[in-house]
């Protein structure tokens, strides 16, 4: 399997190995923005696509009143995630999730916040997992992506599915949203966008 894949399902020691190096090398932009930006007290809080789950793992360690809950649908990352978030899967703080984005396996109304770093680009069917996220986020609920921003013309500009600001606007509009933030200054070459569940 192609690095190309692997980044999309990590799959067998190869994938273990890729997912411990997202852990190590990919989680250091999340983890500071989302600690400037997240909310204290008792909140519901899905990660898409969690690889090896080292956000879940910091947030747990933040943020001891989250429910937190991580999903893949590589067996591989999921049981790294387990590995790295056992303390918090114990004290029934922490659940993860082998499934797809576009049948997520949570209620309606049921999260308060929702993650994708660095996997939508991967996602089959973007609008129906859209659509999936707006289903399970309660009424002011927010959706979070944190994507890189590639230069227009290169081999992952011309891989992504949402390519611009106004792409990742349109998709977001078509699933439910009303209220959307784009940034693209916070830090150079990357995307990050806020959707809330809005009736305005």
């Amino acid at each position: 399997m192609g690095l190309e894949k692997q980044g999309s399902k990590p799959t067998g020691k190869i994938g273990y190995f890729i997912g411990k190096l997202m852990n190590r090398f990919h989680t250091a932009f999340y983890k500071k923005y989302y600690d400037s930006i997240l909310p204290k007290g008792s909140v519901t809080f899905l990660d898409l696509g969690c690889g090896g789950g080292r956000l879940i793992a910091h947030l747990y360690d933040r943020a001891p009143t989250y429910r937190l809950f991580g999903l893949d649908h590589s067996q591989e990352m999921i049981a790294l995630s387990e590995q790295v978030n056992q303390e918090g899967i114990e004290r029934g703080h922490v659940t993860f999730d082998c499934s797809s984005v576009s049948h997520l396996p949570y209620d309606q109304n049921s999260m308060q916040i929702v993650t994708a770093n660095e996997t939508v680009q991967f996602w089959p069917d973007i609008p129906t997992a859209f659509a999936e996220v707006y289903r399970v986020l309660k009424q002011e609920g927010s959706f979070f992506i944190i994507n890189r921003y590639p230069p227009e013309g290169s081999k992952w500009w011309k891989l992504a599915k949402l390519k611009n600001a106004a792409d990742y606007q349109r998709a977001l509009e078509a699933a439910g949203f009303k209220s959307i933030e784009t940034d693209l200054t916070t830090k150079k070459g990357w995307i990050v966008s806020r959707a809330i569940k809005s009736s305005v």
